[in-house]
């Protein structure tokens, strides 16, 4: 799936419009976005230090607290939020989820 959001992002998947999302200056990392976002999105639920009853339905061990969380979660958090069943409350603007997109594609998969 992240082959996918890669090539849509680099500009293979034939929309004019996606071939300079990797050229990004400074480009999206997980230090200026993912860190803010997943922190703002998904560390409520995906947290290590939650009890389960806290995870409101969070699998235990599936969290996003750290950069190696990220690169060993990155194809779940790639379909879920595709799919934008996580968060189930809502939570990201579409601008938002394009970013997440884009960091997935230009950054996360760079290093998995």
């Amino acid at each position: 799936m992240i082959w996918l959001l890669v090539l849509l992002a680099c500009g293979e998947g034939g929309d004019d419009s996606a071939t300079e999302t990797c050229d990004r200056t400074p480009p999206l990392t997980y230090e200026n976005f993912g860190q803010g976002f997943l922190r703002t999105h998904c560390t409520g639920c995906h947290g290590a230090l939650l009890p389960e009853e806290q995870r409101e339905g969070a699998p235990l061990g599936v969290d996003f607290d750290t950069w190696g969380d990220v690169l060993n979660w990155a194809e779940r958090i790639e379909v879920r939020t595709g799919e934008e069943t996580m968060p189930p409350g809502g939570g990201p603007s579409a601008e938002e989820r394009e970013k997440l997109a884009e960091w997935m594609a230009c950054d996360v998969a760079e290093n998995l």
